[in-house]
């Protein structure tokens, strides 16, 4: 029979009572206070779920009791752990057992440094390597430039991993980085596939964020100890090379679909919020992101003056690999290969029709040549979110996102120019240029000729 728990007046530092249900802690059950006669009158806590007092809370077969206490040390930090025992003097044996030995260990760990001098906790070793991925007091000559939403990925895989341990009752600002093993991997791992439901290339990349975590750690730190990550064995994955028809692009950029009035979507499931994604450049930048096969970035930054002629004749695109070289950085990329694009006779009358006899040889961009109020950044998702949002009116079933316009480039460039089209495009191989980009379904439809769609 399970019996009520209650806490003495005097009660052991610590020890409380919480209830599973409401989760309210109890550090006292009953008190007597003076009342206007000068007697005393006896008071008990309030249940945080039914509202009545603690004595007659109708849920008590799901009260614990708990012990925490303040992490020396630590600014606010408290140890907790809920004690598996009925009655009170077993509680504070538990308790002070707990608290004993989790000091012990804590003492164990303060006393090991790395040959930095510093503690080597996990939560530190994290802060240092998001700063270095910042650049933040990094040597000018191992600077690298990387992009905030590399480093946001990398510092939410980081979250998550602090995340699975503490769900195994581990806290990160305490624990030694060299004490991560097999299990906390194990933890991970489970957190990512049991309780997120990650596919297999999300998981993929949250396991090489951590792996090159540790990496770093242990060269940075000079720390004795194998990457516990490298074991770690990457899901298969299947990259799906789904092409835009001729047909679906055409009814996306037709200003019937592509116009202001079909432009507002919900923010939320708020109906009284929302934004329209429209924008007078949309149906531009989508043809340019077509016809030239450039990423996001490389169209938006697109200027007349990397437009080329040979005998006066209007012939060829060249802009320089920003992935590539931002991945190098300044000093390190001078002699990355470029990208060539063919101007094709649905580019050249995109061209014409957007001013370059007007604009030609000049400096200015080709789409939104305005920049004073808006950034490439959010042309860039304005290009994503317009694209998104005009092909899912569209209702085809497909699920297609704006990256599918490279793929679709790069596949009939593909199957005009055959393996001289590694002379254009920037890809280090065959490899990488057939599993992520080429559409096989298309690749077997024979055209003569680079036109986009065909004739």
């Amino acid at each position: 029979m399970i019996r009520r728990k209650k806490l003495p007046t005097g009660k052991h530092e610590g020890v409380c009572i919480v209830c599973n249900k409401c989760k309210k802690h109890f550090f006292w059950t009953q008190k007597y206070l003076p009342d206007e006669n000068g007697t005393s009158k006896k008071v008990e806590p309030i249940c945080g779920d039914s509202q009545v007092k603690f004595s007659n809370c109708p849920d008590y077969t799901r009260h614990r009791f708990k012990t925490r206490f303040h992490i020396p040390g630590s600014n606010m930090a408290r140890a907790s752990k809920t004690l598996d025992v009925t009655n009170y003097n077993d509680a504070v044996i538990q308790a002070i057992q707990f608290k004993k030995e989790y000091t012990e260990e804590l003492f164990s760990m303060q006393t090991q440094t790395c040959t930095h001098g510093k503690a080597i906790f996990l939560f530190d070793v994290q802060i240092a390597y998001l700063n270095f991925l910042d650049n933040v007091d990094v040597p000018e000559h191992q600077k690298v430039q990387r992009t905030d939403k590399y480093i946001k990925e990398q510092a939410k895989s980081l979250e998550q991993f602090n995340i699975a341990l503490s769900k195994k009752k581990i806290n990160k600002k305490i624990i030694a980085i060299h004490k991560i093993s097999d299990i906390h991997v194990g933890y991970f791992h489970s957190y990512l596939t049991d309780h997120l439901s990650y596919a297999n290339k999300t998981y993929n990349n949250k396991m090489t964020s951590l792996s090159s975590f540790f990496e770093w750690a242990i060269d940075n730190y000079d720390l004795p100890l194998k990457n516990p990550f490298k074991k770690v064995r990457r899901k298969s994955t299947k990259t799906k090379n789904i092409t835009i028809t001729k047909e679906e692009f055409n009814n996306l950029i037709n200003p019937k679909n592509m116009c202001y009035e079909n432009g507002w979507v919900v923010i939320g499931n708020r109906t009284a919020k929302r934004r329209n994604v429209y924008r007078d450049f949309l149906s531009h930048g989508i043809q340019l992101c077509l016809h030239t096969g450039g990423r996001r970035e490389e169209v938006v930054e697109l200027r007349w003056d990397m437009i080329h002629e040979i005998n006066n004749i209007i012939s060829y695109i060249e802009f320089n690999n920003l992935k590539v070289e931002r991945m190098l950085g300044d000093g390190y990329n001078d002699n990355v290969q470029t990208n060539v694009i063919p101007i094709t006779q649905d580019l050249k009358e995109l061209l014409f029709k957007l001013g370059y006899e007007e604009h030609k040889g000049s400096s200015e961009f080709i789409i939104c040549p305005n920049r004073e109020k808006t950034s490439t950044k959010t042309i860039m998702e304005n290009l994503s979110k317009g694209f998104s949002h005009y092909y899912d009116r569209l209702n085809t079933g497909k699920n297609l996102q704006m990256k599918c316009l490279r793929k679709t480039y790069l596949t009939y460039l593909k199957l005009a120019m055959g393996n001289d089209m590694r002379k254009l495009d920037s890809h280090s191989t065959d490899e990488i240029l057939n599993k992520h980009y080429i559409d096989a379904t298309v690749i077997n439809k024979a055209i003569a000729e680079m036109t986009i769609f065909g004739k």
